[in-house]
């Protein structure tokens, strides 16, 4: 009878302490970040069809305020053709960087574009996850929406929490 209260007492504690870290996780502040910049024009294309690498470099503003060391930089990769009605299937690597190399987020994930095309089309947006971060971004998780707003370029807005 002893053993099986012990047990008892040892699960209920347990359950406490995996549900309030539960409700820290859940508490955790989001922070929003929203980063522009103008249309963007690959730096170089290699391949077609599967396998076709678009790499790209680009300033951006954060929270609206341009400045040194802020770009943006990655690859798109076609991963498949065809796919839901005529789309590409690209996967991203997306470096943002913020002021010094030391600060970035890191987006990767997949989304599907138009075949014909080398972007989104204009309004469109996709979401990403944010798969890690560094420097001001340690520990980052989260998502972001980007979304083509045509000739203005494009806005990604961040939603993150620190761990």
């Amino acid at each position: 009878m002893r053993n099986l209260r012990a047990i008892v007492v040892v699960v209920v504690l347990g359950g406490l302490v995996i549900a309030g870290g539960a409700l820290f996780a859940s508490q955790q502040a989001v922070t929003e970040v929203t980063v522009t910049h103008a249309v963007v024009t690959p730096t170089g294309t290699t391949g077609t069809g599967p396998g076709t690498v678009r790499t790209f470099y680009i300033p951006i503003d954060v929270d609206g305020v341009s400045s040194d060391g802020q770009y943006l930089s990655g690859t798109l990769t076609t991963l498949a053709e065809g796919v839901n009605g005529g789309q590409e299937l690209r996967s991203s690597d997306l470096i943002f960087v913020f002021g010094e190399e030391a600060n970035q987020l890191v987006v990767g994930g997949i989304s599907l574009y138009p075949s014909a095309g080398a972007t989104l089309a204009i309004g469109e947006e996709t979401v990403r996850p944010v798969v890690g971060g560094s420097g001001s971004y340690s520990g980052a998780q989260g998502e972001v929406v980007s979304t083509n707003l045509g000739d203005q370029g494009w806005s990604h807005v961040f939603r993150i929490t620190m761990r």
